[in-house]
């Protein structure tokens, strides 16, 4: 069950400061891109973010996976599932609203991106907070 807390915290972690430098460096860069150039970036951005969130949503899932099976009445682990799939719940807005931003043509969609954004690192943070408290738990 160890290997399984550390890595359920340690992807967690991870989304949380990606999610944090999302909110405060990438997101409120989009709106400085030239409008004639907002298609091409915005493609190259959703390509490059992929590779770096793709991993550790991924790992997260498995490891929380397998702590329910491993763990099922540890109340934590439910506490870190919960966590977890509300990260997912909170992203499909987000995706939503990726798919239709243009910052210079919908500047209130890039306010609502980063007002989901915000409680998407909000619930990862508190995963993380989560996972730190499941790993101590197991190592006792």
């Amino acid at each position: 069950m160890l290997i399984a807390a550390v890595v359920q915290a340690v992807a967690t972690v991870l989304l949380a400061g990606i999610a944090w430098t999302v909110q405060v460096v990438v997101y409120p860069a989009f709106a400085l891109v030239p409008a004639g150039s907002w298609a091409r970036y915005h493609a190259a951005h959703s390509r490059a973010v992929t590779l770096v969130v793709g991993p550790p949503w991924v790992a997260q899932g498995l490891a929380t996976a397998a702590l329910l099976v491993l763990a099922p009445g540890e109340p934590l682990v439910w506490v870190a599932a919960v966590a977890a799939a509300a990260g997912v719940a909170v992203t499909l807005p987000a995706v939503s609203l990726h798919g239709r931003l243009d910052p210079a043509a919908h500047p209130g969609d890039l306010r609502r991106l980063l007002r989901v954004n915000l409680v998407r690192a909000l619930v990862w943070s508190a995963g993380s907070v989560v996972g730190v408290l499941l790993v101590a738990a197991s190592d006792a």
